[in-house]
């Protein structure tokens, strides 16, 4: 998981940034009702209509996304001379921190979706819309705004609904080619069983059910996920796939590697526009970082809030924060969960550090202590002796906080991942259970002293040990206070 300093710094920092999405716009109406009775013309139910909202949809929620945390935007899409393209065209001048382009085509429908929900319970969908490529004066007006558009942009998102930007392949690898030669970096949201169209993409991004109507590789497993990208990736379809696998969570993979995040949400109430909410997070995110993992993290922090509420939908700097801090909460593992977090940091290949000690009065050197071992992994797995383990340890006087403020102390901070207790004397069952890549203890051990160091060196382990920062103890810190 992505941790706080970092997660700050990227929704810091992105308010810095601009992302060009060009893609195809639909409007979103909601008719929200009740169903008391059958009809009786026909076995359907009656709605009681109560009210109507109207969304930007398809590539508009993606502007919706990166505009509700303040990202600078640039815009291109196409709209009908109708109803739904005046109020999507007037909610536009509305919007801050944008320059946009909808284009007018007078041959075309906007795309109208049309959802009646009753009861928390979508009962169906109309679609008013024209499929159909552009005509050749779009076209060319098209590409003068991606030309004009491109030069201040940081990122470039290709939001693709299948409507009408992206039909010809020609044209969608012709604003490809000229983002390659202005070093922009593009993220590619497919539609349709053609991805060939998106050759030199940096990142694409499907679902799993568009991912195996292109490969006819079902990624219902981490393995099958794997499998399914490097298809894509060998098919030269993308340098690079983000695969959204829903409930399962989103997986990264690259050429030589491999991630695969579990999903945060607790509920999932309606996934629609979930993969707009991906795209917009992870683009924004990668923009600062050019860190696929942590941007990933954030992508998925995002995702979490998107899929509880009913909808196209955006998220706020306020939302991510608080899943954030509930994910925090979580911190501490017991010994039922630990395999499982284990099997997965694994198959991602982290890093994962061990270490322990009772943590009594955290001061300055712990917090230097751990700050060096966090920045050597991935993953800093902190074990807490008990407050019996104490006790055999320093007498009957300690320790001055029980274990659950010790804990509570130790899962605030950003440097550690996870605290798991035990109350043994040591932590030598904790250890060969956890098998950790680097085992962390302070200068002020030699390797013989320290408990595990054998066993881990045994198992192609590093065994590292840190300077102590001076005149920094808990029992100094008693005495000071005893004495003053």
């Amino acid at each position: 998981m992505i941790n706080q300093s970092k997660l700050n710094h990227i929704i810091t920092d992105i308010q810095h940034k601009k992302v060009l999405v060009i893609g195809d716009i639909m409007l979103d109406k909601y008719v929200f009702g009740s169903v008391g009775r059958i009809s009786p013309e026909a076995p359907i139910p009656i709605v009681n209509v109560k009210n109507t909202k109207l969304l930007e949809g398809g590539a508009g929620n993606v502007i919706k996304n990166l505009n509700s945390l303040n990202i600078k935007t640039s815009f291109i899409s196409i709209i009908g001379n109708d109803s739904s393209g005046k109020f999507l065209k007037a909610h536009f001048k509305k919007l801050k921190n944008i320059e946009y382009a909808l284009l007018q085509d007078s041959s075309r429908k906007t795309t109208l979706k049309t959802r009646y929900i009753a009861n928390g319970q979508q009962l169906f969908r109309t679609d008013e819309e024209t499929i159909s490529p552009l005509n050749s004066i779009l076209k060319k007006k098209t590409f003068q705004y991606f030309k004009l558009f491109i030069k201040q942009a940081d990122i470039v998102i290709f939001s693709d609904y299948g409507k009408a930007l992206f039909i010809e392949e020609n044209f969608c690898q012709k604003l490809i080619k000229y983002a390659t030669k202005e070093k922009k970096k593009i993220i590619v949201d497919p539609k349709g069983e053609d991805f060939q169209k998106y050759k030199g993409a940096y990142f694409i991004t499907p679902n799993t059910k568009e991912a195996f109507n292109a490969t006819y590789i079902d990624p219902k497993d981490n393995k099958l996920a794997d499998k399914c990208g490097q298809y894509i990736i060998q098919q030269k379809w993308a340098q690079n796939v983000l695969l959204t696998r829903g409930e399962n969570g989103l997986s990264i993979i690259q050429k030589n590697n491999t991630h695969h995040l579990k999903s945060n949400a607790e509920e999932v109430f309606d996934v629609t526009g979930a993969g707009d909410t991906v795209i917009a997070l992870f683009a924004a995110a990668l923009s600062i970082t050019n860190n696929i993992i942590e941007s990933a993290h954030f992508a998925n922090l995002g995702a979490s809030i998107a899929v509880k509420k009913i909808g196209t939908t955006s998220v706020s700097q306020d939302e991510i924060l608080e899943v954030f801090r509930k994910l925090l909460k979580s911190k501490t593992l017991s010994s039922s969960n630990l395999l499982n977090n284990l099997n997965e940091w694994r198959a991602n290949k982290y890093t994962i550090g061990f270490t322990n000690g009772c943590f009594d009065l955290i001061h300055a050197g712990h917090i230097d202590m751990l700050k060096k071992a966090s920045e050597s992994c991935d993953k800093l797995i902190v074990a807490v002796n008990s407050d019996q383990s104490i006790k055999k340890l320093k007498g009957n006087k300690r320790p001055i906080l029980n274990l659950k403020a010790r804990k509570k102390l130790l899962q605030s901070l950003e440097m550690v991942d996870f605290v798991i207790s035990f109350e043994e004397d040591t932590p030598i069952k904790l250890i060969k259970k956890i098998k950790p890549n680097i085992l962390f203890k302070g200068a002020d051990y030699k390797i013989k002293e320290i408990v595990g160091a054998d066993f881990i060196k045994k198992n192609g382990g590093l065994v590292v040990r840190i300077d102590l920062t001076k005149n920094q103890s808990t029992t100094k810190i008693v005495s000071m206070i005893k004495n003053s």
